[in-house]
């Protein structure tokens, strides 16, 4: 069986190909820059694919994300639809992205942020403390990563949750809202609040100055989902008026993020590569293959997405 790679680099070839080799020495993985037979690809790993691949694989029978979203791949135009997609669904991702958040949230609970800047400017001041009943955390999204954010913080004593999605959930330990018009009620007073949502036409732009204003004056933001989630304007607004205190960004509308855009100067947004959770080849690879076998046999992909819901 026959795969194609890519990638916006091609980083991480290699390394694919060291853990598929381990359990099928068989399958061939090719990148974009080496000589394949077009009609011979099986399967496409892919991470944002560029333009002018898809209609050459005549026979593709998967298309799989090199990561747990898929609106990288949604995007390209030239897409071949009728393909299955499948996204990849990871505990090692889900215990970075709780490993971001909670980063995020303690940084906002303690005053870290707050205490960075007052070392900046040679002062001792200490601050009243939060508790953690009384500190609100709001999480946009309650698939895997949202529901693994969740027990995670649970698990560090923060117990004052609750969550957003687009359906009902049912999560032990925090309260749930579902659909658009429960959206400001759930975003009411929060302390600190996590985007963790699949980015859709309903989800872009989300994170904007209308939602903010439900929040405690002084809210923390976290984004590690999707630049396109976040309204920047509508953020530097609300940091000026104090609607914000500060944010943890981790995903961008333009990534690499320009040296002229004004986040970095910043100081009350921390930015980091997105890197909040990177796909590891030695946890997802076994999956992945799982799905090759799966269509070697004629049978149905795991996690594969629905095109209308676009995750």
């Amino acid at each position: 069986m026959n795969i194609l790679y890519f990638t916006e680099t091609e980083r991480g070839i290699n390394r694919w190909r060291e853990e598929f080799a381990k359990v099928d020495p068989s399958l061939t993985i090719y990148g974009l820059d080496e000589a394949y037979d077009p009609a011979s690809i099986d399967v496409v790993l892919a991470w944002k694919p560029p333009q002018g691949i898809f209609p050459s694989l005549t026979n593709l029978k998967l298309t799989q994300s090199l990561g747990m979203g898929v609106d990288h791949i949604i995007k390209c135009p030239d897409l071949n639809k009728s393909v299955p997609i499948a996204r990849i669904i990871d505990t090692d991702m889900s215990v970075q992205m709780s490993e971001y958040s909670l980063y995020g949230v303690l940084s906002a609970f303690r005053k870290f942020r707050q205490y960075a800047s007052f070392q900046s400017a040679l002062e001792w001041s200490p601050q009243s403390r939060h508790f953690h009943e009384d500190f609100a955390i709001g999480i946009l999204g309650l698939g895997e990563l949202g529901g693994a954010v969740a027990a995670s913080l649970l698990q560090n004593g923060f117990t004052n949750l609750r969550g957003w999605a687009r359906s009902e959930k049912s999560i032990p330990g925090i309260q749930s809202f579902a659909g658009n018009d429960a959206l400001y009620d759930f975003a009411k007073g929060l302390d600190v609040l996590i985007c963790l949502l699949p980015l859709t036409k309903e989800t872009t732009d989300i994170l904007n100055i209308n939602l903010f204003a439900q929040l405690n004056t002084g809210a923390f933001l976290i984004n590690p989902a999707r630049g396109e989630h976040l309204v920047e304007a509508d953020l530097l607004t609300a940091l000026e008026s104090g609607q914000i205190s500060g944010a943890l960004l981790d995903v961008f509308r333009e990534e690499p993020l320009p040296k002229s855009h004004p986040f970095w100067k910043e100081s009350r947004i921390e930015i980091t590569p997105h890197i909040a959770a990177a796909t590891n080849p030695r946890t997802a690879s076994e999956q992945v293959f799982e799905n090759i076998q799966r269509i070697k046999q004629n049978q149905a992909a795991l996690n594969l997405i629905d095109l209308e819901k676009e995750y």
